[in-house]
């Protein structure tokens, strides 16, 4: 397996700009379809778009465990910043497959791009699997969300996933998002801004809520701004452009395959899978015993989808909702 890591600015981007990074994006797509009885001789070869977080533990899983060597793929990991990112890499052909919030795809849909999601990915369940944390430094005395009104607070993107949901837990809990300052910083960089008071809140995603909070014992939580919209709504998963998916249909099962081995794997035994993460993100394993992790199921609903279409709409990340079918790949439960 070759790990290959690609930068792309994260800023929101026009379809002018987004068709721009996607031209200049510089590796070659691989992978087409093999044919079934060619794999004990050749594997399809596939670049996967992904991100070092708790979110794609059932891919990480099937790599350790050889679920997509098993299916004929062979998978060359492009460890990136994000949805923003990883989309123009996928428009240009540089990777076959991503992974992405759902607010990127939204965005990139509505921009015209033929992404669809081909699998589900991870899903923030109220209560047992919420796995964003808007965090205030351990002796702030920030208590609510009318206390963050005037203060200046992180996220690893502006006008994203992450954004939107911090925006909404204040305005749903008493403040106004609107006299919030917001900035954007990398997950890494966040709790040690806020120790040396350069911010004075953040919204993160898993692990950067647990060791922040729980094992470095930094910050506190106020909310949980995920579990505040839905009871449970599609976070992010994995995509591709519909011309790719109709040039690869057997790939794309292939890969599907693989990967609802992983989240079988994941859920028949978190505790290995959180070794498993710890060595896919860098982290050491005994950071982990208090990670909370997303719900991982096989079949994606549409449902999952409405809430942040919805989220997206009222903060206009999006100048229209449209039917979430749209971006679903008739392989997704392939």
């Amino acid at each position: 397996m070759e790990k290959v890591t690609v930068g792309i600015d994260f800023a929101t981007l026009t379809r002018r700009k987004f068709l721009g990074a996607a031209a200049t994006a510089g590796l070659a797509a691989a992978g087409a379809a093999v044919l079934p009885w060619d794999r004990a001789l050749a594997q399809t070869k596939l670049t996967v778009g992904t991100m070092k977080i708790g979110d794609l533990s059932p891919f990480f899983l099937a790599l350790e465990k050889a679920f997509f060597k098993d299916a004929g793929l062979d998978i060359n990991v492009a460890a990136m910043v994000g949805g923003a990112a990883i989309g123009p890499a996928l428009a240009s052909g540089s990777l076959n497959i991503g992974w992405t919030n759902v607010v990127s795809l939204y965005q990139g849909h509505l921009q015209g791009f033929d992404f669809r999601f081909i699998a589900n990915g991870a899903i923030n369940k109220r209560g047992t699997n919420d796995v964003f944390g808007f965090q205030v430094a351990v002796d702030s005395p920030i208590r609510s969300a009318k206390d963050l009104e005037g203060k200046t607070c992180a996220s690893n993107t502006l006008r994203n996933i992450i954004h939107v949901a911090g925006m909404h837990w204040i305005d749903s809990n008493g403040g106004d998002s609107s006299k919030v300052k917001w900035i954007e910083l990398p997950f890494p960089q966040m709790e040690p801004s806020l120790v040396n008071k350069q911010i004075d809140g953040f919204v993160a995603v898993e692990p950067f809520v647990t060791i922040p909070s729980k094992v470095n014992k930094k910050t506190k939580v106020l909310g949980y701004p995920l579990g505040g919209i839905a009871p449970r709504l599609l976070i992010a998963s994995y995509f591709a452009s519909e011309a790719w998916i109709q040039k690869n249909v057997e790939t794309v099962k292939a890969f599907v395959t693989a990967l609802n081995r992983g989240i079988d794997a994941h859920n028949a035994n978190p505790e290995e899978a959180k070794v498993v993460l710890a060595k896919h993100t860098g982290l050491k394993p005994e950071l982990l015993k208090e990670l909370v992790v997303p719900a991982f199921e096989k079949k994606i609903l549409g449902s999952d989808l409405e809430p942040m279409l919805d989220v997206s709409l009222k903060y206009k990340l999006i100048e229209k909702k449209f039917p979430p079918a749209e971006v679903i790949s008739k392989y997704a439960t392939a």
